[in-house]
């Protein structure tokens, strides 16, 4: 399949609004998928160059149960989450904390980190990174 292909089939996927040069993108009409090294996740890329025309950065919804989340990893990219509901066990390197909904979190770039959902309630963030991974657009 030709990389052409292959963006198109993704952009096709999500249904996306414009307001002038701005795109419109709402959760509901993004279907979610589960990446390799997360589970129990749904996870909807909003903002992405896989689906519009931004070059800068990434911007994902996610949706944890519990116990799900993200193994042990880094890479070049710098991450912002921001909690809006439920819990999570964010580790750094060797640190770890309980974060809770209203919290951002910014990652530098090259820093191992992952997540579990803890908690009864479904764990409910936003993701930036920055700069997009090109093996992913």
């Amino acid at each position: 399949m030709s990389k052409k292909h292959r963006f198109e089939k993704l952009r096709n996927r999500i249904k996306m609004n414009r307001i002038g040069e701005a795109c419109v993108v709402r959760v509901k009409d993004v279907k979610g998928i589960c990446p390799p090294n997360y589970e129990k996740t749904d996870s909807r890329p909003l903002i992405s160059p896989k689906i519009m025309d931004v070059k800068n950065f990434v911007m994902l919804y996610n949706e944890v149960e519990e116990e799900g989340g993200v193994t042990m990893h880094e890479h070049g990219a710098e991450h912002g989450y921001f909690v809006i509901e439920g819990k999570m066990l964010l580790r750094t390197g060797k640190e770890e904390k309980e974060v809770e909904a209203g919290t951002a979190i910014y990652i530098p770039s090259g820093v191992p980190h992952s997540f579990r959902s803890i908690g009864k309630d479904k764990l409910r963030l936003i993701m930036v990174y920055s700069p997009p991974d090109k093996d992913k657009r």
